[in-house]
C-alpha cells in the first residue's frame, strides 16, 4: 500500500498492464491447488430405501434423476455448547454438548413431479393420514361417539421401522477430485411447496430441511459413478478438446492418491509402435490392408496419447530420448530420403565416407532375426543403421 498521493506516484510509461502477483502467486500455482472452489460444483446422492416406497420404480428408475434435481443444499454446520467455569479464579472454558444443525435443500419443482412424488411417498410412509382420509367416514363428526366408531389409523401411527432415507450424500468437486460429507439417517422437519404467483415469471422449486444423527467424511478421485451416481444419466460424454496435467506431481500436493500416469506413457506409447512396426515387417509392404491396419494400430496409440493428457503428460516421461524413444524401430519408407540428404550436404557426406567402415563381405554379414523375435534397434536416426556420432541424422551436427 502506497502513502504517497496519486498526484505525486511515478510509474514506468513501458508497463501497461501487470497481474496481481500476490494473488497469482497464491491462488494460480500448482495446478489452482489454493484457489478456492465453485459453489456449483457439487452433487448430492440420495440413499432411499426401497422397501419404504409406495412405488418402486421411484428409486429403481428414476433414483439417479432425483439426485440431479436437488437445486441447492447446505453444507453440515456444527454449534458447540460451552460453559465458563471458574478454576481458582482463572477463566476455563469447557464444551459440554455438540450439535448439528438444520440443513436446508432447494429442489426444482419438475414438469414430471418426480420430486413431488419423493415427498408423497416420504409423507405416506410416516404418516397415516394421506391414506387414512380416503377411508369412508374416516372424518365424519364423530368425537362424541364411542371409540369403535374409528374405522383406521391415524397420524404416525403407520407401522414405520426402518428410516426412509438411509443417507444423503453431499460431494464437493474441483481439480477432478471430490470431498464427500455423509449425512446418517436424516429426517425431514419441515417441507414447504412454497407459493404460486401470477406476477411471477420465475421457476418454482420446493424447500425441504432436515435434521441427521451423524455425519462421516470421505475423498477421492471424480469418475464415472464416482461420486455416486455421477456421470451416468443425462450427462455430456463428449471429450473436451483440452488437455491438461493428469497427475498428482505435476498438479500439486493433493489429498487424494492416484495413478500417475507419466510412469505409464512410454510403455503405452512403444506397444503401439511396436504392434505397427511388427504388422508392417511381417507384411513386406505398406499395402492398402496393410495401411488400414497400421492406421488403426495408431489411431489406438493416439487415443493412449490424449487419455494421458496430450504432450503435457508424457513430455516429462520421453524427455530422456533422443531423436525418437529409446530402444524403439521406426519403419522407414523412403530410403532414398536419407542418401539424397547425405549427398546435398557436401561436409557430410565428406565426414561419412572417412568414418564408414570397410565393406563386409556376405559371410561376414550376421543373419537376420525373424520379423517375429527382432529385437528393435536402439539407434537415433530410425532406419536400422548406425548413426555416425557427429551426425545426428538432420544435418550437421
Amino acid at each position: 500500500m502506497s502513502f504517497t498521493s496519486n498526484s505525486k506516484l511515478k510509474t514506468d510509461p513501458f508497463i501497461i498492464l501487470r497481474d496481481q502477483e500476490h494473488a497469482a502467486d497464491l491462488f494460480a500455482v500448482e495446478q489452482f491447488r489454493l484457489a478456492p472452489k465453485q459453489k456449483f460444483l457439487f452433487h448430492v446422492a440420495f440413499g432411499i430405501n426401497i422397501a419404504a416406497c409406495l412405488d418402486t420404480s421411484l428409486v429403481q428408475t428414476y433414483g439417479q434423476e432425483i439426485n440431479m434435481l436437488v437445486k441447492a443444499i447446505d453444507l453440515p454446520q456444527y454449534r458447540v455448547q460451552t460453559e465458563e467455569l471458574n478454576q481458582y479464579n482463572r477463566k476455563k472454558v469447557v464444551q459440554y454438548r455438540q450439535k448439528t444443525e438444520e440443513i436446508n435443500i432447494k429442489f426444482h419443482d419438475d414438469n414430471m413431479g418426480l420430486i413431488n412424488k419423493v415427498w408423497q411417498n416420504y409423507y405416506s410412509y410416516y404418516n397415516a393420514d394421506p391414506r387414512s382420509s380416503t377411508t369412508p367416514g374416516a372424518y365424519s363428526r364423530n368425537a362424541m361417539q364411542n371409540f369403535n366408531q374409528i374405522p383406521t389409523n391415524y397420524g404416525l401411527d403407520n407401522g414405520s421401522t426402518a428410516p426412509f432415507f438411509n443417507y444423503i450424500k453431499i460431494y464437493q468437486m474441483a481439480r477432478h477430485e471430490y470431498v464427500c460429507y455423509q449425512l446418517y439417517n436424516p429426517i425431514v422437519t419441515s417441507w414447504n411447496y412454497n407459493k404460486v404467483d401470477y406476477s411471477n415469471t420465475g421457476v418454482h422449486d420446493f424447500d425441504m430441511k432436515i435434521v441427521y444423527e451423524a455425519v462421516s467424511f470421505s475423498q477421492g478421485a471424480v469418475e464415472a459413478g464416482t461420486p455416486e451416481g455421477f456421470g451416468l444419466t443425462h450427462y455430456d460424454t463428449t471429450p473436451s478438446s483440452l488437455t491438461g496435467i493428469t497427475t498428482p506431481s505435476d498438479g500439486g500436493p493433493s489429498f487424494v492418491q492416484s495413478t500417475d500416469t507419466n510412469a505409464l506413457a512410454p510403455g503405452i506409447l512403444a506397444n503401439a509402435i511396436n504392434s505397427v512396426n511388427q504388422n508392417q515387417n511381417t507384411s513386406g509392404g505398406l499395402g492398402i490392408g496393410n495401411l488400414v491396419a497400421g492406421t488403426a494400430l495408431v489411431g489406438a496409440g493416439i487415443a493412449a496419447f490424449n487419455a494421458l493428457g496430450g504432450i503435457s503428460g508424457i513430455s516429462s516421461a520421453v524427455s530422456g530420448a533422443v531423436s525418437g524413444i529409446k530402444d524403439t524401430l521406426f519403419p522407414s519408407s523412403d530410403k532414398n530420403a536419407s542418401d539424397s540428404q547425405s549427398t546435398d550436404n557436401p561436409a557430410t557426406t565428406d565426414q561419412t565416407k572417412d568414418d564408414s567402415p570397410a565393406p563386409t563381405t556376405q559371410e561376414d554379414q550376421p543373419a537376420s532375426p525373424s520379423s517375429d523375435d527382432a529385437a528393435p534397434l536402439n539407434t537415433q536416426d530410425g532406419t536400422g543403421t548406425p548413426s555416425d556420432p557427429g551426425n545426428d541424422g538432420w544435418g550437421e551436427g
